[in-house]
């Protein structure tokens, strides 16, 4: 179209006219032009390709003119998108109509702008020189601005460079990537202390979010531990920023920045896909944290009680009982404790932990309570090693902390199996049940050494013939290893066995045993030799 004459009423227009009419408003255009270039960031990536995007239009042809009204000093275009979109330009005015509901420039603005600049200037020069200011504009924004906005354009510069154009193709790149990501933004840290705190604590959840894409799918390949070690270690550094924050006082200047941050939070916790635990806790570290406000507490609830997201089988709304418990709704509270799912275990062992953190014992205890029918099933069925070790000393602590009676932490202690044995032992001894402790490790077929660790000189103390049967098992499997260092070690259980005999006046029982075991094993001549030289019986 752009080399045939084209009529507009009883306007002429052809390329020469369009030439003409972009010299007519040259300094309109300049100010639209830079009007784009302050609104526009090149270290955006929404941004550059909003740019490339209105530049492709305008050098394929996409864009024409398809009225001029020069009483009113009005150009409008026609720029093929997906659809025609129809573009009202004002030149005196710098202002714009496109029915696009994006709030700064859109592809079809700028393309309509471009299109006339490219008239009698450069385009490719101008985009040239836009892009070359990125690096040039961080520093001196971020000395005379404190915005989201300036904080945003250095992130995403350096994320950019270290990250984002070279994808890392391990997760040890990854975090080394990251890590010197960090240490290059903490270089441009305001220099004020009042604004390092909430500095550091947007800058680390920025980076966590824009790095989440490249971390998650790396948890689920053979990197798993290391990618789930590295989380923890990075929520731990940012639980510190957040608690130097918090710590402050809050300067209303930086109310904008609360408001973007939780802004982030939400999006992560609902948006973002797996890992949904380390999700849920950062947006809980920083509602604890950053949001005092009871109303938006309240209005977030009203929020996750509607809510009917599921990820994983697991509903996005199992925070709610932490708000119930930080807005004192205890009858909310308990009620959704009666519905609670074995495979929500985790998330109500953290609010009975916040409970009695804020001093609401009895509160606590009463959802303990709650937790115990579920504890075998989330250890045996959900959890998986090295998480299952860890998780049942956490219950340990929780529940020796809420006093539970010596049935129910028997039941609890059961349901830990091996791993709740020393827990177990020390419930079984301070009942004096010394038979069951032996029978307890019998069963368990724990080491002499695990036995001496779970109170075992107690009973030796106590009640030392009712250790003879597992003392015998002992020697038994040390024999059953037929090797000359075995033998040894058979024979010096043996000595404890013999010295509990004497203590009991058991002699006669004691010397039979021994003259019966020479017998059982008279072929192994080591054995023989060893049992001579122990010099066993009595």
């Amino acid at each position: 179209m752009e080399g045939k004459p084209f009529f507009l009423g009883e306007i002429r227009l052809n390329l020469t006219t369009y030439q003409k009419l972009a010299s007519h408003y040259n300094k309109q255009i300049h100010q639209s032009m830079d009007t784009i270039a302050n609104k526009l960031h090149p270290s955006m990536l929404e941004d550059e390709e909003l740019v490339r995007r209105a530049a492709f239009f305008v050098r394929n042809g996409a864009v024409s003119v398809s009225n001029y009204l020069p009483q009113e000093h009005r150009v409008d275009f026609t720029v093929r998108d997906v659809t025609n979109i129809e573009v009202n330009y004002h030149i005196t005015k710098d202002s714009f109509h496109c029915p696009c509901p994006i709030h700064k420039p859109c592809r079809h603005i700028v393309a309509a702008v471009f299109y006339l600049y490219q008239q009698n200037e450069s385009l490719s020069t101008w985009i040239s020189d836009w892009r070359s200011k990125a690096d040039q504009v961080q520093l001196t924004m971020l000395k005379d601005e404190r915005s989201p906005r300036s904080w945003d354009i250095i992130v995403e510069n350096f994320f950019r460079k270290f990250i984002s154009n070279y994808p890392p193709t391990s997760f040890y790149l990854l975090e080394f990537a990251i890590h010197d990501l960090k240490s290059q933004i903490r270089k441009s840290r305001p220099f004020e202390r009042e604004w390092q705190p909430i500095f550091d604590v947007y800058v680390e959840l920025s980076i966590l979010i824009k790095s989440w894409p490249y971390i998650e799918p790396l948890a689920q390949s053979n990197m798993q531990n290391r990618v789930l070690h590295f989380l923890n270690e990075y929520l731990d550094e940012l639980n510190d920023h957040l608690n130097q924050l918090s710590s402050k006082p809050r300067m209303f200047a930086a109310d904008t920045f609360y408001e973007e941050i939780m802004v982030r939070v939400q999006h992560f916790y609902f948006d973002m896909e797996n890992l949904v635990h380390y999700r849920k806790q950062v947006y809980l570290s920083f509602w604890d944290a950053l949001v005092t406000d009871k109303s938006k507490r309240l209005k977030e609830v009203k929020h996750l009680e509607a809510l009917e997201t599921v990820e994983d089988g697991i509903p996005l709304n199992m925070v709610l009982p932490y708000f119930y418990l930080t807005l004192s709704m205890t009858d909310e509270l308990l009620l959704a404790a009666e519905k609670m799912e074995g495979n929500q275990l985790l998330e109500w062992v953290e609010v009975c932990e916040k409970a009695l953190q804020t001093g609401k014992k009895d509160l606590g205890t009463n959802l303990a309570r709650k937790l115990l029918p579920h504890v075998s099933y989330y250890l045996n069925e959900v959890v998986q090693n090295p998480s299952r070790v860890i998780l049942i000393r956490r219950l340990e602590l929780l529940f020796e902390t809420v006093q539970l009676h010596p049935t129910e932490l028997e039941k609890l202690y059961q349901s830990f199996g091996l791993y709740g044995l020393q827990s177990y032992s020390n419930l079984l001894l301070k009942e004096k049940r010394y038979y069951d402790w032996m029978a307890l490790h019998q069963s368990a077929n724990s080491s002499l050494e695990y036995a001496e660790a779970c109170g075992l000189s107690v009973i030796k103390e106590e009640a030392p013939d009712i250790l003879l049967p597992l003392y015998h098992d002992y020697a038994m499997r040390f024999i059953q290893e037929k090797n000359r260092y075995s033998y040894k070690q058979a024979v010096r259980i043996w000595k404890k066995m013999k010295q509990v005999a004497k203590k009991s006046n058991d002699i006669d029982y004691w010397n039979a045993y021994v003259e019966n075991v020479r017998e059982k094993y008279r072929r192994l001549r080591a054995l023989q030799q060893e049992i001579e030289k122990g010099n066993l019986p009595l």
